[in-house]
Order: C-alpha cells, then structure tokens, then sequence
C-alpha cells in the first residue's frame, strides 16, 4: 500500500498526518505526528516516516513497555487457550510489567532486560519468606523473550535477548506408579462415578480435562478407539465447560484401547442408561463418557477426593491425577513400546518431548543401544576381533 502524507499547522507548530488506510467501516484512518517547530523539518521527516510505516514500523516514541506488554497479550488472547493465556496474563502482572514497564520501548536495551532476570533472585514469593523458584525464572524469560522477539517494528532492538542466558532448571522428577502400586490401586478402586476417569488416564494416557469432556460418539467400540476433539476447561469466568480448544494441534489424537477397558466402557454406558431412566427428564443429557448420575459435568475437584481416598485406602504412594498420565507412559516405556507410539498417544508435539520426559526412567536404555551397535558392527557377535579396522577393509 502507499501511504499518502502532508503537513498540516497546528497553532504555531507543524505536524505531519499519515492516511493509513481504511477501518474495517470503511473510515478513512489518519497517524498524527506533532510538535514541530519549524514546516521545513516536517518536510525533511515526512518521507521517513511514510517509508518506516510502510514497512510495519510502528513509531515507539511515547509507548512504554507496559503499553506494549499489554499489546502483546491482547494480540496473544485470540491466538492461545484461556488457560495459557491465563499463564501469560499472570507472570506479566507480577513480575514482567513492574520490572521493565516503565521503560519507553524505544530505549529498553539488553542489559536492562539481564538486570531484571539477576534481580529476580531476590524475588520472594507472595505471602512468603520463599524465593521464587528456578522454574518460575525459567517461565518469566520464556514469556519476556516471546513477546520482545515480536516487538521489532514496535522499535523493540532486533536480537534483544540473543546473549542473555535462560535461568537453569534441574530436571524434575516425574511421578509415578509401578506396576505393582496400579495393581493395587485398582483393587481399591470402587466409586461408581469417578472410577471410569481415573481408569481412563491408566489405560490411554490422556489429560484429566480430555477425560471428563469426552462424548460417546468419540468412543469406536468395534475399532477399539478413543478421538479426542475436546475438553473440560475453565472459561473466562472461571466456570467449567466443554471446549474444543486443546493444548496443541498434536492433542487432536485416536487411541486404540484394549479389550478390558472397553468392556468397562460398555458396562459404564449401561449403567448410565439406568440413570437416565431413573432421572427422567431431570437428566441433564450431554452425552459425556464421564459424568454424574445427573448428566452433568464431574467437576476436577470431586474428582481429585475420590482419587486421594483410594491413594490412602490403598496404602500407594501420593502423586497427582496428572501422574496418572505419566504411569501410562512409563508402563508402555518399559515393556519395550516404541517412543514414537508413547508420543502419538500422549499428544506431545514432537518425540523430543518423550524423550525429554521419560527416557531417564527407563533402565537399561544404554545397555541396550550398546548392544545394539555391537550387533551392527561386528560381523562374529561370539568374540571381539582383533582389529577393528580389518573389518572395514574387508
């Protein structure tokens, strides 16, 4: 598009007036730039500044990095789930904002932004003597170094973080459950509601929230799969509803499940039609897989009392309905199920992120690409040759 732009006194100063174009009510839009003294040196600047909008400059003269932060979340509330958004919205208010908001955007510069970083070490968490967590750090500069990489035709300087480092996190220990701790779990598990979720998040893997938004007409019971299209999530006003927004486009996922668990399923649905029956038209008919006698939604909380109770009835180790999911991975991991598979069932992005998260727990993944190798190398697996190098010239 090209810009048009003349200038236009006001009082005893000069300004320059940019057509940007049109809104979306097809009103013509104007840019302002005031406060010269001279007509002459709005002359001289009229040309640049039509050639920096035109390139997606915007100028950055009187905006502040709070304006700017702002910008950004409003930009990133249309493109991330309520819940991420959520995520950003908050380490923004209590951390980012007030360390580096009152800087214009145009001045801000690398060493400012590493400054802000080494003085959260001094943070403290609120309402606590407690210093914040190197993961919280980690999550600050993930969102900071995110929303300054897309400032650049704000006048953000290009390249801003390039040298700062990201606060060090020790790996975090996942938890878990043996084989023999779901054994016995499972044994104490007798609640007629909340048994089939929990039963859910053991035999396919999935996210608590995909569990209690799941529909019957996503479960295949003569392909034997699971589609997940949707979930249970908080809204904006903090109510729970069902939403078709998941974490990432790699959520949208099938899932084969076993014989057993189907049957489950089968048994659950009937005893849901009995419900119904029982309920008549007070029955609140959504369709869910897991719901309450009524047909409405379980909420997580119920449904974390249920799981805690059969923990201590149990006498298993205390871990959280998301660790559920990582028993899931870990049980497939250890009899020797592919990565690739564990990823496409989980939903993670990528099989990094798999590998990241679970190859450490699994024992004797060395020894076994070691072996591995062997057998690739060497022609006579009974004894080591000799020279190595004979074996290539041959």
């Amino acid at each position: 598009m090209n810009m048009r732009g003349h200038i236009r006194k006001r009082g005893n100063k000069y300004a320059i007036v940019i057509d940007i174009g049109r809104d979306h009510k097809n009103k013509r839009k104007q840019k302002w730039f005031s406060g010269y003294e001279r007509r002459k040196d709005a002359e001289k600047d009229l040309p640049k500044i039509i050639n920096k909008l035109e390139k997606g400059y915007k100028d950055p003269a009187d905006m502040t990095m709070e304006e700017y932060f702002n910008q950004w979340l409003d930009r990133k509330k249309s493109t991330v789930a309520p819940g991420t958004y959520e995520h950003y919205e908050s380490y923004m208010r209590k951390h980012i904002i007030p360390g580096l908001g009152t800087w214009k955007v145009s001045k801000l510069e690398s060493h400012h932004v590493e400054s802000f970083l080494i003085d959260l070490n001094n943070k403290k968490v609120p309402n606590s003597d407690k210093v914040i967590s190197q993961r919280t750090k980690k999550h600050i500069y993930r969102i900071l170094s995110s929303a300054l990489k897309k400032g650049k035709r704000y006048g953000i300087k290009e390249g801003i973080m390039e040298d700062i480092e990201a606060p060090k996190v020790d790996r975090k220990e996942i938890e878990y459950w043996t084989e023999d701790e779901v054994q016995s779990f499972m044994s104490n598990l007798k609640s007629k509601n909340h048994a089939l979720p929990i039963i859910l998040a053991l035999a396919t893997g999935m996210r608590r929230g995909e569990i209690l938004g799941l529909r019957w007409s996503h479960v295949d019971f003569d392909k034997k799969k699971i589609s997940v299209y949707q979930q249970l999530k908080k809204d904006d006003t903090g109510e729970w509803k069902l939403s078709p927004q998941l974490k990432t486009s790699t959520s949208y996922r099938t899932i084969d499940i076993d014989d057993d668990t189907i049957e489950i399923l089968k048994d659950h649905k009937r005893q849901q039609e009995k419900d119904k029956m029982k309920c008549g038209p007070d029955y609140e008919d959504r369709n869910l897989v897991c719901c309450t006698s009524t047909g409405g939604v379980i909420r997580p909380t119920y449904l974390r009392t249920v799981f805690n109770r059969t923990i201590e009835k149990s006498g298993v180790k205390d871990i959280s309905f998301h660790g559920l999911r990582h028993t899931h991975a870990t049980l497939l991991l250890r009899a020797g199920v592919h990565p690739k598979v564990v990823q496409e069932r989980l939903g993670h992005r990528s099989i990094q992120t798999t590998l990241d998260t679970y190859s450490h727990i699994i024992p004797g993944i060395q020894e076994v690409a070691a072996t591995s190798i062997q057998k690739s190398l060497y022609k006579k697996k009974e004894s080591k040759p000799e020279n190595v190098f004979s074996i290539v010239k041959n």
